[in-house]
């Protein structure tokens, strides 16, 4: 076996691993990025904000 025949056959078997390990990884309502901590930006140590008033409408 060349050394071209043997990084082919290792990497079509890596590839094959790759593959196989997606399928039967035990994820399985997909990956979320984040840490969800449940901060929505609405709260201030606690206590919800005030709405700022509608600048359009006031003089």
């Amino acid at each position: 076996m060349t050394k071209k025949e043997a990084f082919f056959f290792g990497g079509f078997w890596l590839w094959l691993g790759v593959v196989i390990g997606f399928l039967i990884a035990p994820i399985k309502k997909g990956v979320e990025i984040g840490n969800n901590n449940m901060c929505d930006n609405n709260t201030y140590e606690g206590r919800k904000k005030k709405p700022e008033p509608d600048k359009k409408h006031h003089k």
